[in-house]
């Protein structure tokens, strides 16, 4: 299974829990920009997709996708350190940096994009994509896909490569030009000492998830969901067998079927159970025992 990752996103503990409950069912993580998350998707370039969109804004996924919700994230304002907004302790209202300007990603990504691109194709303004960012090869033990070679969409980004229309907006902002708005995870992932981060209130949060194709629902996605979710391995709503279970389940059956056809094992099981049987304590004192007798070199009262 491919779990499509996005900036910010941390699906680590998520993929520890399931490579150890379940080691049969390989899990890959490729890390994409969110522009074309959902066309990710519908391609089968990966199978689970994280999406994060705009509070309140994700009504138009579709009806081929089912989607599932896990958490709100606050949104921040990134600024020089220089900046006033760096002399705010925690947190700065909207009303308060309305009238600074600021830098959009989305733009900048665009301002980068091939000649003759055409921008209209993404599938919201705000999640457009870098079309210019250097192919990275298929992560190990990956089959090459055809749709990643020709379209960067498809193609896993690393390093300075992911988010690179973030990036850029960090370097201008850091030379003391505007503000940027971002989720407060990206923004951290991308955290610089020349630049300070605040949250903002008054500016609506971003909602995260996970989507996949409803016709490639099945036991391993949902099951996966549910470890997302927070399902523990006793649950039982578990879709597959966890390792430990079938392990023990095959040592089982292998015991069963050594005794049902080695005459020997029976035998020794049986002397074994002999072995094992308690014996009878024998009623009354053991021969010399002194027990209920006076001590010695005293007379029994008369």
């Amino acid at each position: 299974m491919r779990l499509g990752a996005i900036p910010g996103a941390t699906p680590d503990k998520w993929v520890t829990r399931w490579r150890e409950r379940y080691p049969d069912f390989t899990l890959r993580v490729e890390r994409f920009d969110e522009a074309g998350q959902l066309e990710r998707v519908r391609a089968g370039t990966v199978d689970v997709g994280y999406i994060r969109f705009p509070e309140g804004a994700a009504a138009g996924i579709g009806e081929d996708l089912h989607r599932v919700w896990l958490y709100r994230e606050a949104p921040v304002v990134c600024a020089s350190r220089d900046h006033w907004v760096a002399a705010a302790e925690s947190s700065v209202t909207w009303e308060e940096i309305a009238s600074e300007p600021f830098l959009d990603p989305a733009e900048l990504r665009a301002q980068i994009s091939a000649p003759g691109e055409d921008q209209s194709a993404t599938e919201h303004p705000e999640l457009d994509r870098d079309p210019d960012a250097a192919p990275v090869p298929p992560s190990e033990g990956a089959e090459p896909d055809p749709a990643a070679q020709l379209d960067p969409v498809h193609t896993p980004k690393r390093g300075v490569d992911l988010a690179a229309g973030e990036r850029m907006a960090l370097e201008i902002v850091a030379a003391g030009t505007g503000l940027v708005i971002l989720p407060s995870s990206v923004a951290r992932m991308l955290s610089r000492r020349d630049i300070v981060i605040r949250e903002v209130q008054g500016v609506p949060g971003y909602d995260v998830g996970l989507a996949w194709l409803r016709e490639a629902d099945g036991p391993v996605i949902q099951e996966f969901i549910g470890v997302a979710r927070g399902r523990k391995p006793g649950s039982g709503r578990n879709e597959i067998s966890p390792a430990s279970e079938t392990r023990s389940a095959s040592k089982a059956s292998t015991s069963d079927s050594r005794s049902k056809t080695d005459p020997k094992s029976k035998s020794g099981a049986r002397r074994g159970a002999a072995g094992a049987a308690p014996r009878r304590s024998r009623s009354g004192p053991k021969p010399g025992s002194r027990r209920g007798q006076p001590p010695r070199g005293r007379r029994r009262p008369r």
